[in-house]
């Protein structure tokens, strides 16, 4: 069924807005704008479910859920009331105290957890975001291990902080950028397990610190693993000492529609000793993250200096605690489920009907990609670029993933309806029949 797509006008920016322009370029620091989304300014005012509205009053239907973050909708109520039940009781404390929200949230994330087969139990380090869960997770390791030697896989993304940036290796620039700094970080490919094994027997000598993995690599243009990778690699890595951690930071708390946690899913099957999630915790709700660890790595690091100001925040605590009761009582993943196998049918067709246009979808639940046609990786970055731009006109907004950026994220929040994917569908196919690339 086909919708009608409005396509939007740019209007005379009126005071407010150019102020905002004006404030932003003028005080915020320059380094902030290279990941801008558009090479115009782009003001956004609201949001309501999957859908923003700019301040034009213009509406978009968000296929990014802002960098995941969004799993459960702009403005849920469940989420709203209880940080701001929370925020009127006790806005902050430090974890130097105790409190109800942190605690119980510790203990409800566990019990979303498969247990472990070598019997220990989970323990949560509550911390900001998901950068900074990263970093902590290695640092660790290395702790618990006594080791240095740390592994992830190209076209990985785990952050651009501390030690989550020397892990990241998203094209030529991150890996320059950051490689002099973390010298003791190993890339290898993905899906080659022989490049792993011999990494690690001749370049450490067979003992590693550990190894780190995105059940599917997002940011780096949506790359699943063959069937039983992740396994082989893990017990590869175990072998030699080292620990196992899986980056749910994106792909936790049902987005891949199939499993809770992509580490569950049915192409990976493996209990790791580690998780980093962030992301869609909070639905929006900022200084949010954390590191899950069996017991007996998190006791390894009691002793090491590590603090963070605002980890284990109440009013961040309770804002995640009712993001897993909507999951629950909402079906979210059953509906990432339902709508992800939608989006996969009918992307796949647009790749057939327009293939000098989108050349692959791939992905699974609400974490796919569709990737822009290019006779070279320089002319894919280009029309996708294009094509990215000319998306707002119809009422679309899409993040672009890759180390070329060429290919369209689709990772809206979680309640996204029937309705709106085929009318996000209906706008893909009708900006690629509107274009000649």
């Amino acid at each position: 069924m086909l919708h009608q797509i409005i396509k939007h006008t740019q209007r005379n920016l009126h005071s407010t807005s150019r102020n905002i322009i004006r404030n932003r370029q003028k005080y915020l620091a320059p380094s902030l704008r290279t990941f801008e989304a558009y090479d115009t300014p782009f003001i956004l005012s609201r949001g309501d479910k999957y859908n923003l509205w700019d301040e034009q009053n213009n509406k978009y239907i968000d296929l990014l859920g802002q960098n995941l973050c969004v799993s459960v909708g702009y403005g849920n109520r469940k989420v709203i009331d209880a940080a701001t039940a929370q925020m009127n009781k006790l806005s902050h404390c430090t974890t130097m105290y105790y409190n109800e929200q942190s605690a119980n949230l510790a203990k409800e994330i566990t019990e979303l957890l498969p247990k472990r087969d070598d019997g220990e139990d989970w323990v949560v380090h509550l911390v900001n975001d998901g950068s900074e869960a990263v970093d902590l997770a290695v640092q660790m390791a290395r702790v618990y291990t006594g080791r240095p030697e740390f592994y992830s896989l190209h076209k990985a993304y785990h952050g651009l902080h501390g030690y989550a940036a020397g892990l990241t290796a998203i094209g030529k620039s991150t890996q320059e950028s950051y490689s002099s700094m973390f010298s003791s970080i190993r890339h290898v490919c993905a899906n080659d397990i022989e490049s792993l094994r011999n990494s690690i027997l001749y370049g450490t000598g067979g003992n590693v610190a550990g190894i780190i993995i995105e059940p599917l690599q997002g940011f780096g243009g949506i790359h699943a693993l063959k069937d039983g990778y992740m396994k082989d690699t893990f017990e590869l890595v175990k072998k030699a000492g080292g620990v196992t951690i899986a980056d749910e930071v994106q792909t936790g708390y049902g987005r891949c529609g199939e499993s809770f946690w992509g580490f569950q899913m049915k192409n990976n099957d493996v209990v790791p000793d580690m998780i980093t999630i962030a992301k869609g915790m909070g639905n929006g709700v900022g200084i949010i993250g954390a590191v899950v660890s069996k017991r007996s790595i998190a006791e390894a690091f009691t002793d090491k200096m590590f603090f963070n100001t605002y980890g284990a925040n109440p009013m961040s605590s309770a804002a995640a605690r009712a993001v897993i009761k909507v999951m629950k009582e909402d079906k979210i993943m059953e509906n990432c489920n339902e709508q992800g196998k939608l989006f996969k049918k009918e992307l796949t067709k647009l790749c057939h009907k327009y293939p000098d246009v989108y050349t692959d979808a791939r992905g699974t639940g609400l974490f796919q990609g569709l990737e822009i046609y290019g006779n070279t990786p320089e002319v894919s970055q280009q029309n996708a670029y294009m094509l990215h731009k000319e998306l707002l006109k119809y009422g679309v907004i899409a993040g672009r993933g890759s180390a070329q950026g060429n290919v369209f994220r689709i990772q809206p929040p979680m309640c996204i309806t029937t309705d709106a994917v085929n009318t996000v569908v209906d706008a893909l196919d009708n900006l690629a029949n509107d274009t000649r690339l």
